[in-house]
C-alpha cells in the first residue's frame, strides 16, 4: 500500500511541476518524430525499423529471461548501434533535413502538419486490364518497357530518381511514356494504388548480376534488381524479342501472354492486398 500511496505522490509531483514549456517540448518532440515516421514510412527503410524494434525486444526478453550469451550479443550489437544507423539510414536523414527545408511555413503550415492522400479513382481490376492490355500491344511492336507496382514497401527514393507525374493510368499513357521517341522512355514507370506516380525512374542492379543469364538485357536485370529489395512486382516487356516477363522476390518469369499475366497481376495485386488486410 505504501508504494501505492508513493507511486501516487510522485505522478502528482509531476503534474504539479509541469510547465507551459514543457507543453511545447512534448508538441515538438511528438512533431518530429510523427513527420519522420510520415517521411521513412514512404521508403524501404521501414523495413529496416521493423528490424530494429525486433532487435530491442530480443534485449528485453533476454535481460528479464537471464539470457546471457543473447544478451552479451545483442550488447555488442547496441554498443555499434548508433553508427550503424546512421549508415543505414544516410539517405532517410538526408531526406528528413531536405524536407524541413522545403516547408513554408506561415499560410501553408496547416498544409504541412495536415496532408491528406488522394482517393484512388481506378478499381485495381480496371488498372490489370489497361496495363495488360498496354503490354500485349508494346510486345507486338517490339516496344520495350519496365513497369512497377508499388506494393507493400515504398518507393519514394527509387521515384525521386525519374520525372514525377501523379497521373491517371490509361493504355495510350503507359505506351506513349515507352515510345521510342519519348524523352522519358528509358528507365521505369512507378505505379502506387490508381496512379503512375512517376516516369524514367532508375532502377538498382541485382546483387548477384554475374550469375544471371546473359540473355536477359538491361530492363530485365533491373526489375530483378527492384524486386530482391523490395516486394515490388515488375513487368518487363522486351525491346529485342517482344517477351512479356514479371519479375518479382528476386526472381523471374518470362514468356507470358496476356492471359497469363492479367492472371499473374490478380494474384500479386488483389490477393496480396487481401493478405495485408487481413
Amino acid at each position: 500500500m505504501n508504494q501505492f500511496f508513493s507511486f501516487i505522490n510522485m505522478i502528482w509531483g509531476i503534474i504539479l511541476s509541469f510547465s507551459f514549456t514543457d507543453l511545447i517540448d512534448i508538441i515538438l518532440i511528438s512533431f518530429i518524430i510523427y513527420k519522420t515516421v510520415l517521411i521513412v514510412r514512404e521508403t524501404r527503410a521501414t523495413q529496416l525499423f521493423r528490424g530494429l524494434i525486433l532487435l530491442l525486444v530480443v534485449a528485453f526478453l533476454a535481460k528479464v529471461l537471464n539470457l546471457k550469451t543473447l544478451d552479451f550479443i545483442v550488447g555488442r550489437l547496441f554498443l555499434w548501434g548508433p553508427l550503424i544507423v546512421v549508415i543505414l539510414f544516410q539517405s532517410e536523414f538526408r531526406r528528413v533535413l531536405e524536407y524541413a527545408g522545403r516547408a513554408k511555413m506561415g499560410g501553408k503550415i496547416q498544409n504541412f502538419l495536415f496532408s491528406v492522400k488522394s482517393k484512388d479513382s481506378l478499381g485495381i481490376e480496371n488498372i490489370i486490364y489497361k496495363i495488360s492490355k498496354s503490354c500485349e500491344e508494346m510486345a507486338q511492336s517490339k516496344t520495350g518497357a519496365l513497369i512497377v507496382f508499388e506494393r507493400k514497401t515504398k518507393l519514394a527514393d527509387i521515384i525521386a530518381t525519374g520525372v514525377e507525374l501523379n497521373a491517371d493510368i490509361s493504355e495510350e499513357l503507359v505506351k506513349n511514356l515507352f515510345f521510342k521517341n519519348s524523352p522519358l522512355h528509358d528507365g521505369a514507370i512507378i505505379i502506387r494504388n490508381s496512379k503512375i506516380v512517376a516516369a524514367s525512374c532508375f532502377l538498382p542492379k541485382p546483387s548477384k548480376e554475374e550469375y544471371i543469364s546473359r540473355v536477359l538485357g538491361a530492363r530485365h536485370r533491373a526489375a530483378i534488381g527492384i524486386s530482391e529489395i523490395s516486394d515490388a512486382l515488375v513487368i518487363v516487356v522486351s525491346e529485342e524479342n517482344g517477351l512479356i516477363s514479371i519479375a518479382e522476390n528476386g526472381k523471374i518469369k518470362r514468356h507470358l501472354n496476356r492471359t497469363k499475366l492479367v492472371a499473374y497481376l490478380q494474384e500479386g495485386l488483389i490477393l496480396f492486398n487481401k493478405k495485408i488486410k487481413s
